[in-house]
Parts: C-alpha cells; structure tokens; sequence
C-alpha cells in the first residue's frame, strides 16, 4: 500500500491560506476527534486565518448507544459555540451504518460489534487502532467521497509532535487507490512544531477548557484510574463486553490484554457489588447467548437495555 508524504513538498501554512500541491480552491477537511489536539488545532488554524471547509466528527455510536467517554459529549457544546464566534463551520457528523448482511446481529456501534461477535476493541489484541480506523476514519471518507467525488482535498488531522509514530501509521494506512487516493493528507501541528504540552496551553489561553482525552469508556489505553471515574452505567459496559468475549479469547483476557481484567480491577476497587458483577459474568460468559440475543436483534439494543437494568440494579 502507497504512504502519503506526511509534510507534502512545499506545503506550508501561511496566512489565510495552505499553499501546497493541490489547487487555491480546493476543500479544507478537518477530522475532529474532540481531544486536545483536534481542539488545539481548530484554534491554530483560526490564528492563521485558515478557515476549514468543513470540520468532521465520526460519533462512535448514535444518541443513546454512544460509546464515547461522556467528557467528549460535554465538549461539543464548549467547542460549538467557539466554532461560531470565530465564523468556522459547525460540526459535521457522521457515523458507522452497516450496509451488509450481518454475520450474527447487526450493530450501529464498537459496543454492538464488539457483542455481536464475542470480541473486543482490536487495541485490546494490540493491533493499533483498527477500531478507529472502521467507526471514524472510513466513516469520514465515505462521507468526503459523497461530498467531493474524486476531487482532491487536504485532510487535515490533529498529530502534534508527540505522536509521529501514530500520524505516519495513519498515513500509511490511507488508501492507495480510489477516490481518496489524491487526497493530501497535513498534520498542521506537527509542521508548527507543538507538542501535547503546548496544545494543552494554547487551549487555555484561547480562554477553553482542556477537552481531556478522546477515547471511548472501555478502551484498553485507559488507565486504572480512569476506570475509577466512570459512571456505572459505563462500568456494566466493561463487565458485559468482557464478559461476552470470554469464550473466543485465547490470546488475552480481557480489555487490558494479557494482565488483570477491567472487571477483576472493578470488583477489587468495590466499584460494582461483586454478587451482581459475578451474577452478570456467568450470563454473559457462558457459552451458549443469553436468550435477549435473539438472531435478528440490534446488538447495541440489547447491550444497552442490559446496561440500563443493572445500573437500575445498584440504585
């Protein structure tokens, strides 16, 4: 597969403006996932009077199925009405439809599919972020083709310093052929020279609060303390999906890979009641599918409904 140049020859930011290899007029994409450094690179862009065409946001999940960590829903109102005092384009959103016959049951999020094929998030295998890659960066350029055919466009995405390894995964895994193929991908924060900690002040002194992490509640980078934030609704997410996975894992044993299972660190931190954690776990880990998952059921349906009636459960 071909690797796009991440710093395209001669491109540069300048004022009001990208001059590079593609035309004056063509489309400014900006793929915003609600952290740190998509925030910080929407304020940069305005400091150098750059204004996107259009600024994209994949949802992992729809309304109530939502599998983001609830910071990221409470940014987008902060980030909406920053985007409209300084005359940017609101958000664009879009999100994973299944368009083929599923397998076992169709999903509309990471959860569902996760459920309805008794696995977990590709990260937890150590396989980068795959999951990412299907819920966000396909659904983006599925709705860019829509938009712009064939026509070349830059793609700008927030990689600051900290994270070239990652912008040069990304890279190498856009598409050789079709219509992104021309597609001139920039990674604005890393040719400005910023790094995580600079991006955290530049948030700040354009007078917002930092958006934290973008990451979805049961993301195996999480880290124990994380964990120890969520909600309980967001914690019977773990237990069931882990729990589900159980009979097609033999490689790992849970969301954290190789090491101790979110749930095993829920139960020892007493954030769930361990009757009802392990009530729950011989239901879904069993082999046999509970009786709700009933062939032709939305997986995220059910997934959610069992989320609902054990956090009622707990108070």
């Amino acid at each position: 597969m071909r690797q796009l140049p991440l710093f395209p020859p001669a491109l540069t930011l300048t004022d009001g403006q990208i001059v590079g290899p593609l035309s004056a007029d063509a489309p400014i994409i900006v793929s915003n996932g609600v952290g740190v450094d998509s925030v910080a690179l929407l304020i940069e862009l305005h400091r150098l009077n750059i204004r996107p065409t259009t600024i994209v946001t994949a949802l992992v999940g729809r309304d109530e199925y939502g599998n983001e960590h609830r910071r990221f829903y409470q940014y987008l109102p902060v980030l909406e009405q920053w985007l409209a005092e300084v005359g940017f384009p609101l958000i664009t959103y879009v999100w994973y439809e299944m368009k083929r016959q599923a397998k076992h049951f169709p999903y509309d999020s990471l959860a569902g599919n996760c459920l309805a094929n008794r696995t977990l998030p590709s990260i937890s295998f150590r396989r980068h972020h795959s999951c990412s890659l299907k819920f966000k960066g396909e659904q983006i350029d599925r709705w860019v083709t829509e938009q712009y055919g064939d026509q070349s466009c830059y793609r700008l995405v927030g990689y600051d310093l900290d994270e070239e390894r990652r912008s040069v995964r990304f890279s190498a895994q856009s598409p050789g052929i079709g219509p992104r193929s021309k597609d001139v991908y920039v990674h604005p924060l890393q040719l400005l020279g910023l790094s995580r900690a600079d991006c955290e002040q530049i948030i700040a002194d354009a007078g917002l609060p930092s958006p934290g992490l973008s990451s979805c509640v049961f993301c195996a980078s999480m880290r124990p303390e994380e964990v120890d934030e969520l909600n309980t609704d967001e914690l019977w997410l773990i237990v069931i999906l882990e729990a589900h996975a159980q009979v097609n894992l033999h490689t790992i044993r849970g969301l954290w890979g190789h090491g101790e299972r979110m749930t095993e660190y829920i139960v020892r931190r007493g954030l769930l009641p361990q009757s009802l954690v392990d009530e729950t776990w011989q239901k879904w880990s069993a082999p046999e599918r509970p009786t709700e998952m009933r062939e032709g059921r939305n997986a995220d349906e059910v997934l959610f409904a069992e989320v609902r009636c054990l956090t009622a459960l707990c108070g």
